[in-house]
């Protein structure tokens, strides 16, 4: 590949929130490489504001997922309309970091000089999905962090960047927003503020609630700290976090999902440490340098712990990992997730609460 050729790329990441925030050092790798590039991150929407700000990218495409809600031609006439944004750009390099058909097409459809993607093994000699990618990347198979996984899949087909040493998450807050949650919290100092995050969309991540209450109880009454809680707007979330506030003896500072993302990164900013269950906000307050105690049960931390030096994790493995005849009840908290014990998170907090925040001058 002649680097000096490329000069409009396209990252493909059109997953969900967290996803989207891990593919930042990535983009910044890119940045370094084609300091003159003009470099395009396609997302879903919702997923825009982990990229807002961004100094390593020019532009962020927004797919609109509800344009698939308006019967076939409204869906057609919507899908034929992004294509048609993204080729008027007239990308020289692709890069598909979704493995998912989707991204294939849209690939496709952007007839790039240079394609690079993710192939599956199950798509065989014949499968025409194989064309889309004219620097293929097989799928990794051993464990390994979503941000390493990245960068080796970038490395295998065929594309080298000038460092190849991922470096930290970039989420970048506003000023206005981070004198916003510093007023927040001001009538909290000077104890020391942690941001809880107790559900995650996927309900089966979860902790219980009464162990996520003894937690948040444990904290404003034996150890002094004030509590800032947090859940996202899914329906479903809001009902499980509204449990948890209802079991707490005190009361901490609930935002009901009625905070922006912005919002919520800007809380976790200014507080001394996250305590709460792999979802997104984990992975913002990680990119923001706030210290991080991250529940993980059925999701492996090896893949998708929080990428930053200064964090936690609390796991126990899941019988129906260990024994394939057992099968977990979905509905239920996980048996992985009961299995850690609320003692585990107070030791986990005591040792955060006794450390001072680091004040890291830089996140980009």
């Amino acid at each position: 590949m002649e680097l000096q050729n490329i000069h409009r790329i396209a990252v493909f990441k059109m997953r969900n929130i967290g996803d989207v925030l891990v593919i930042t050092p990535l983009l910044r790798a890119l940045r370094e490489t084609f300091p003159l590039a003009r470099i395009t991150a396609v997302v879903n929407s919702g997923t825009e504001a982990m990229l807002a700000h961004n100094p390593h990218i020019d532009e962020v495409l927004v797919y609109q997922r509800g344009g698939r809600k308006s019967g076939p031609f409204g869906r057609l006439r919507h899908e034929l309309g992004f294509v048609r944004e993204l080729r008027k750009r007239r990308f020289d390099l692709t890069i598909g970091l979704t493995e998912g058909d989707r991204t294939v097409w849209y690939t496709h459809a952007c007839r790039a000089t240079w394609r690079l993607g993710t192939t599956n093994d199950s798509w065989h000699r014949f499968d025409i999905r194989r064309l889309a990618y004219n620097l293929p990347s097989p799928i990794c198979l051993y464990p390994m962090h979503e941000v390493e996984k990245q960068f080796e899949t970038v490395e295998k087909a065929g594309l080298k960047l000038r460092s190849n040493k991922p470096g930290a998450l970039c989420l970048v807050i506003p000023d206005d927003l981070r004198a916003w949650a510093r007023k927040e919290l001001a009538p909290f100092r000077p104890a020391k503020v942690i941001h809880v995050h107790p559900v995650s969309r996927w309900l089966w991540k979860c902790w219980s609630n009464e162990a996520m209450a003894e937690v948040i109880d444990w904290l404003q009454t034996e150890r002094g700290a004030r509590v800032v809680m947090t859940t996202g707007p899914e329906p479903a979330e809001r009902t499980r976090a509204k449990e948890v506030v209802r079991l707490c003896h005190t009361q901490p500072l609930f935002y009901d999902g009625n905070i922006s993302l912005s919002q919520t990164a800007a809380l976790s900013a200014e507080s001394d440490g996250y305590f709460g269950v792999d979802t997104a906000p984990m992975h913002m307050a990680a990119a923001v340098g706030t210290p991080v105690i991250a529940l993980f049960g059925p999701t492996h931390p090896e893949n998708w712990g929080p990428w930053s030096t200064h964090h936690q994790i609390l796991s126990r493995p899941c019988p129906c990992e260990e024994t394939k005849s057992v099968a977990c009840d979905w509905s239920q908290v996980r048996a992985c997730m009961a299995a850690i014990p609320v003692s585990d998170a107070q030791a986990a907090l005591d040792q955060l609460l006794a450390t001072p925040k680091l004040e890291l001058s830089s996140r980009s």
